[in-house]
């Protein structure tokens, strides 16, 4: 296909300008329109790279495009990448997951130092999608958990309130979220921003890693119940 004609077709797929993705990937609009009309035969790794997260692909995928990677030694690496996936996930569990215990039961005997750092737009938009799903207004959740109107609509909008909160304390009060439901949601929001730091991933694969992390879950959690055992 050719890497202009890669870069021509996953823009038009998503419906970029090319003064969009320019924009996204913090090119020159001017250079974009040389590249895609093949003037640019071999450009720089850290162009590639910038291109492919402003088209939201991996990397590798677009070389594959490209035609610069066979696509028998793409499937390979699409195996790896899927097996690195899992195993990351599997890793990064049981971290995320003491984090969480600890998160909520704050006089616990293994309680330590360490902090749940969460992807605050992913937080936001769960609250969103439970508050909108009870009918409740934020202002009826700003009662019930006993804080200021400005903290949820500081906490649903993905920034961090001006003022320190008990979160698994506003998750219960304000939201409604029974014990299970809120160790799903941070370990969920918490595993997500464990990934954007700490990781390179594409779109996909890191959606990938959280469904696989879930699923995961569910199994540990169904087999503690079979042996009485708990996190």
């Amino acid at each position: 296909m050719g890497f202009a004609n890669a870069v021509r077709q996953l823009r038009e797929q998503r419906r970029l300008t090319k003064a969009a993705l320019a924009a996204r990937c913090g090119l020159a609009p001017s250079y974009l329109s040389r590249l895609e009309s093949g003037d640019y035969k071999s450009p720089t790794v850290a162009t590639l790279v910038t291109l492919a997260q402003g088209l939201e692909v991996d990397p590798r995928e677009l070389l594959v495009l490209a035609g610069y990677v066979p696509d028998d030694m793409a499937s390979t690496r699409r195996r790896f990448a899927e097996e690195t996936i899992a195993s990351v996930a599997e890793s990064a569990i049981r971290s995320i997951s003491r984090t969480v215990s600890t998160t909520l039961n704050p006089d616990h005997d293994d309680t330590d130092d360490t902090q749940l750092h969460v992807d605050r737009g992913l937080l936001a938009e769960r609250l969103r999608t439970r508050r909108r799903s009870d009918r409740m207004t934020t202002r009826q959740v700003a009662r019930k958990a006993g804080v200021r109107v400005s903290v949820i609509t500081d906490l649903e909008a993905g920034r961090e309130p001006s003022t320190p909160i008990d979160l698994p304390q506003l998750l219960a009060r304000g939201y409604g979220l029974d014990r299970s439901e809120a160790d799903d949601l941070l370990f969920e929001v918490g595993l997500s921003q464990f990934l954007a730091d700490d990781i390179v991933l594409s779109t996909e694969s890191r959606r990938m890693t959280l469904e696989f992390a879930r699923l995961a879950r569910i199994r540990d959690r169904h087999s503690n119940q079979g042996t009485g055992l708990s996190d």
